[in-house]
């Protein structure tokens, strides 16, 4: 699961299934090799406005339009300020994980397809 938070209003504005292996590619919808034009416009990538980035961490490095991460020629408040806001990302992941436990287990509840299964997923976040 991919959960994405505005920044200044701690609020979840986006939830999405990770149907692949390597974050890159869910990120942009497809894969390089494919090409933009093919990518799912409604994966992450395009939901954010250009001239806006996303704080990431190092598993994202390839988009340097659309994301964020900690580098070092970063000020020491840049980089602080990065680290709350990735560590409220994983305070949030671990909550729904170990003290609500959603996502600690498989959960299957005998749907039919993947998508139905998400979707109830993503009713219980």
């Amino acid at each position: 699961m991919k959960f994405v938070f505005r920044r200044r209003s701690l609020k979840l504005v986006r939830l999405e299934a990770q149907s692949h292996p390597n974050d890159m590619t869910v990120f942009r919808g497809g894969t390089v090799e494919e090409g933009k034009e093919k990518w799912d416009r409604e994966a992450i990538y395009w939901q954010i406005p250009d001239g806006s980035l996303i704080i990431t961490d190092s598993g994202y490095k390839g988009e340097p339009t659309k994301i964020m991460m900690v580098t070092d020629e970063m000020s020491k408040e840049m980089k602080d300020y990065m680290g709350r806001a990735k560590a409220r990302q994983e305070s949030f992941n671990g909550r729904l994980k170990g003290t609500f436990n959603i996502l600690g287990h498989r959960f299957r509840h005998n749907q039919r397809t993947a998508e139905k299964t998400m979707e109830l997923h993503q009713t219980v976040v």
